[in-house]
């Protein structure tokens, strides 16, 4: 009988997409960003996405970055979108290379169902729990509770109360948006830009709300 098993899951990561290579002006805003909700971000599991920079990756200090990362707790465990310099030094940084784009929808779990483009969720998301949804959009019907997670790499419809965190669009997609028939959400995030609750407007928490952005700004409307 083996003593183990490989299965082919593919667990959620967040993309570290950096708009420059200047290693200060990263480490500022990394700071400041952790600053606001540093418990967001501790153990999170990230992979570096090279794709914003264009021909500037050919500057970038990959090792410089991953420790940049490492020392202020967050997990990067691969790269996409660099060049052939950094796929040869990525195993030396304990990284794995990922292809550009999008892998095939996981299998939806217990209370998910499968739809051609989207997974609907008929139970409360409860504290603790991450429900994604790759490569397409997620409906869930019940109330997703604080300290649970749902994620989309396209638009999150929330016909309940969104207590916890919601993550649209979090394979790059700009266009995704959050709805939800009741805004009291932790944090909400539409392609890596996010806001938490202290900073979303009074005037949208408790009733239905959508979360879009308008170029690099996060709005947060009522409707």
């Amino acid at each position: 009988m083996p003593s183990f098993e490989i299965k082919g899951k593919v667990a959620p990561c967040t993309l570290f997409r950096p708009l420059t290579t200047n290693l200060a002006v990263l480490t500022r805003d990394v700071e400041k960003r952790l600053g606001e909700t540093p418990e967001f971000f501790r153990n999170m599991a990230v992979i570096v996405d090279f794709s914003a920079l264009g021909q500037l990756r050919e500057g970038m200090d990959l090792t410089g970055l991953v420790r940049l990362l490492r020392e202020k707790g967050m997990m990067p465990v691969g790269i996409q979108g660099g060049n052939e310099f950094h796929e040869r030094l990525a195993p030396n940084l304990h990284l794995g290379v990922f292809p550009e784009g999008r892998q095939s929808p996981a299998r939806p779990a217990s209370g998910e169902k499968a739809g051609h483009e989207t997974l609907v969720v008929d139970k409360p998301v409860r504290s603790g729990q991450q429900i994604y949804a790759r490569g397409r959009d997620l409906i869930v019907l019940a109330p997703v509770g604080p300290g649970a997670e749902v994620i989309s790499d396209g638009n999150i419809h929330v016909y309940a109360a969104l207590r916890g965190r919601a993550l649209a669009g979090v394979m790059g997609n700009e266009s995704a948006r959050i709805f939800c028939r009741e805004l009291r959400a932790e944090l909400v995030s539409v392609a890596g830009l996010y806001r938490v609750s202290e900073d979303m407007p009074q005037e949208t928490l408790g009733g239905p709300a959508q979360i879009r952005l308008a170029g690099r700004q996060l709005l947060i409307e009522s409707f």
